[in-house]
């Protein structure tokens, strides 16, 4: 937000399973209305209720958020009163801005607002599973509960993705290492060494010939060259945070081969721990369809599920909703099917996220060790063209000679 205050409003609006109320913080009802609109809800009537400060709008750390949600699972279920274990949670946060956070959520406790209509004024702090799954363990009485799974659940989203960018640190480096390494051959040590050939470039070796032109293009298309890289980078950017854009390239990269595979594999599985966790804590089969497919990570995914969530609110069964999109995990449809028929939708999906789980380390752990000797195979091969080229003229003396 750029401006220096914000309005808190209380809004009616309407969600995929049905009437939404709740609290917002927001510059204006423009504003509101689009911060509603990404997460599929539809903004009918929206009400001031007080001015608030700018640091209502901060954020809570991921790793406070997963502290925070633990703690309070255990002091509610020790019988401590919400309002006061809030307070000392929030005393004990780290970072300013979660203690801030917390203080702004237990003052509007203490005027009489429930727990998941603070949350909703936050939505930075708070997303939407974790608000659907409080309101839910509200109306269940079960809040202890759902923020202990809430807490394991966003635990193993943030191990998934610190495993994963771990994993790709060391291939990057070696990636940039290469290039960097090839660009310096290219532009530095095979110019020097032609130098000292006594003949013309038309006398040279062709191998030599092709790196030189490589060079001069490089050497004189320079600033092109970066400035094209960044303006693309910037571009691909921009193009990807726009609706369109974002299912444009999760539809792309879903066709490459194994990658598309993984891609598709990750996206079920955060799909398969959201939908248990909301199944669990009593959400309706609307918030759990459509909650967790917007929460899958994949903009094509994501519609896939949007649209079986549909099919499944016009009378459908979750498995024949998911079973018309090719793009779903056989294992995925398979398990729905059998939590159908047996009653326990939640513990067949958390049977599955366990799958996923210590699936998908190994996948990638595989594709990885593939990755990391291929890239040493044609850096190599690439490095040893060069040099080839560079040593091949000083060759051509020594025969000569």
């Amino acid at each position: 937000m750029t401006n220096a205050t914000l309005k808190n409003y209380r809004y009616d609006a309407v969600g995929p399973s049905g009437r939404v109320q709740g609290f917002m913080a927001a510059e204006n009802e423009d504003d509101l209305d689009q911060s509603l609109a990404k997460e599929g809800i539809t903004l009918v009537s929206a009400k001031t209720v007080r001015v608030v400060r700018k640091r209502e709008s901060q954020r809570m750390g991921s790793d406070d958020l997963v502290i925070f949600t633990t703690q309070l699972a255990t002091v509610l279920g020790a019988g401590v009163p919400i309002v006061e274990g809030m307070r000392d949670l929030g005393k004990r946060m780290r970072r300013h801005e979660s203690r801030s956070v917390i203080e702004d959520v237990v003052r509007e406790l203490e005027s009489g607002a429930s727990l998941s209509d603070a949350m909703a004024s936050r939505p930075r702090s708070f997303p939407l599973i974790y608000r659907s799954s409080v309101q839910a363990g509200e109306m269940s009485g079960s809040m202890p509960e759902v923020l202990q799974r809430l807490a394991s659940h966003m635990e193993w989203t943030r191990s998934i993705r610190q495993a994963t960018s771990q994993a790709l640190i060391y291939p990057g480096i070696l990636g940039l290492a290469i290039c960097g390494l090839v660009v310096t051959l290219v532009t530095f040590l095979v110019p020097r060494i032609v130098k000292m050939f006594p003949g013309g470039k038309d006398e040279l070796p062709w191998q030599t010939r092709q790196v030189l032109d490589v060079s001069d293009f490089l050497t004189g298309n320079w600033v092109a060259i970066v400035g094209g890289i960044v303006a693309f980078a910037v571009g691909l950017f921009l193009f990807s945070r726009q609706p369109k854009g974002r299912l444009w390239l999760s539809t792309r990269l879903l066709q490459l081969p194994r990658i598309g595979e993984v891609m598709r594999m990750f996206a079920t599985a955060k799909f398969a721990s959201t939908a248990g966790t909301l199944q669990n804590a009593g959400c309706s089969v609307a918030d759990v369809i459509g909650i967790s497919g917007r929460s899958c990570g994949n903009a094509r995914m994501a519609a896939s599920f949007e649209r079986a969530n549909e099919e499944v609110q016009r009378g459908a069964s979750i498995s024949e909703a998911l079973g018309s999109d090719e793009r779903m995990d056989p294992l995925l449809l398979q398990m729905v099917a059998v939590g159908e028929q047996a009653g326990d939708l939640g513990g067949c999906f958390d049977k599955l996220s366990d799958h996923y789980d210590r699936e998908l380390p190994r996948i990638v752990k595989w594709m990885l060790s593939l990755l990391e000797p291929a890239m040493i195979v044609v850096g190599g091969i690439v490095v040893a063209y060069t040099l080839l080229a560079a040593f091949l003229p000083l060759l051509d003396i020594y025969d000569k000679l």
